[in-house]
């Protein structure tokens, strides 16, 4: 990583705080569930409990991108909300009922989900919008996933998932440290905020509403993934070493997406790469659904995530751009992560940890191919072409 491969531009500082918060992202996905299952909390309590740290996302960032005009500069607020994410999990070791969890697990999650937006609107401003060099300080995160997984199901198969709160604790920490490296007063808000009016009415627009309808399909066909995969490959045999092996597959597929996509991207519209996604996520939830007890078609499904969210995330982005003034981007960013991955995030993980209560995990990933199914037909018929 270089610190200035575009003038102006701290890559390294950026690209660190991907790789951190990823890197705790890496230990909720893939192992939290396992944790929770540990602590004998039953399916439907699992899939409630990582429903919150969806529902949170729906509320804080639209919150925090309302309150960040109380802040100088959008480094400071990450400095506050990185510290109030440690405070309140560090809470976790006291608490053991239900009940307590889910507090817990609200409160942190409240915080958590400022941080990303703020970043995610300062790197492209930074960066001009060019989507190719976004994708390339991105991609620390995703090696960040990698790295973390990998080293905690190695990990986990020698000691306790037990373990997992001192690692998400410390990485926090590390995130917080992250931004002490930015000075604040080269980090000043832009002066152009639009007014509510005005990004409303860019919000309403029809491509923007139509993508976010797709966007929350597609995240409601995750929520099994995000929530179950793990306990679904340990209850067919694999070990934490082979979950964080599939689990890493996955995301070093989104790495090599990141790294390359500006070669491939302008191959198909917009449109048609949401197309092309949505129908391989299809295909991937259907192939975890039928062949779990065969190792290579389980690598097929985890390296079709460089559609399923690679793609798809760097057609937001774009989204994002395209459609909101640079006054209104913030919140537009704000918007996407909290209507389209927290409203489908909630409702997917509720929603698998009913099913899989009265169902098996096989039918429940079948279900979820059918939701990417539901928006691929939606996408077909709500977008135009060049939209």
């Amino acid at each position: 990583m270089t610190e200035h491969s575009v003038s102006g531009v701290p890559h390294r500082r950026l690209s660190s705080f991907y790789f951190f918060y990823f890197s705790l992202l890496g230990c909720v996905a893939p192992f939290w569930g396992l944790f929770l299952q540990q602590r004998q909390f039953s399916a439907g309590q699992i899939g409630t409990l990582m429903a919150s740290l969806a529902v949170v996302r729906v509320i804080a960032p639209n919150l925090w991108a309302w309150w960040a005009g109380y802040f100088s500069s959008p480094i400071i607020m990450v400095r506050v909300a990185g510290l109030l994410t440690a405070l309140c999990f560090s809470l976790v070791w006291l608490v053991d009922s239900f009940s307590g969890m889910l507090l817990v697990m609200l409160a942190y999650g409240f915080f958590w989900a400022a941080m990303l937006p703020q970043y995610e609107a300062i790197t492209m401003q930074a960066l001009k919008n060019r989507i190719d060099e976004y994708s390339r300080i991105r991609l620390w995160g995703s090696v960040g996933f990698i790295v973390i997984v990998l080293l905690l199901g190695l990990l986990f198969d020698v000691v306790s998932v037990g373990w997992l709160p001192l690692v998400m604790l410390l990485t926090m920490l590390l995130i917080v440290l992250n931004s002490l490296l930015f000075r604040a007063a080269d980090y000043r808000r832009d002066g152009h905020v639009s007014s509510q009016r005005s990004f409303l009415k860019e919000a309403c627009q029809r491509p923007v509403v139509v993508f976010i309808l797709i966007s929350i399909l597609l995240q409601i066909s995750h929520g099994a993934y995000y929530t179950f995969f793990s306990i679904y490959l340990q209850d067919n045999g694999y070990n934490k070493t082979e979950t964080g092996l599939l689990w890493s597959l996955g995301v070093f597929a989104e790495v090599i997406l990141f790294w390359q996509f500006y070669r491939v991207m302008a191959t198909l519209s917009w449109r048609n790469w949401i197309v092309l996604s949505l129908l391989l996520t299809a295909i991937r939830w259907w192939l975890i659904a039928t062949y779990v007890g065969h190792w290579m078609w389980l690598v097929v499904a985890q390296l079709l995530h460089a559609f399923s969210f690679g793609v798809m995330h760097a057609v937001a982005m774009r989204y994002v751009q395209n459609y909101f003034s640079p006054g209104s981007q913030a919140r537009g960013q704000a918007l996407y992560s909290s209507i389209g991955f927290g409203l489908g995030s909630a409702l997917g993980a509720a929603a698998s940890g009913q099913l899989w209560q009265a169902t098996s995990g096989s039918l429940v990933f079948l279900c979820s191919a059918i939701v990417a199914m539901v928006a691929l037909l939606l996408t077909l018929t709500g977008l135009r072409d060049h939209e």
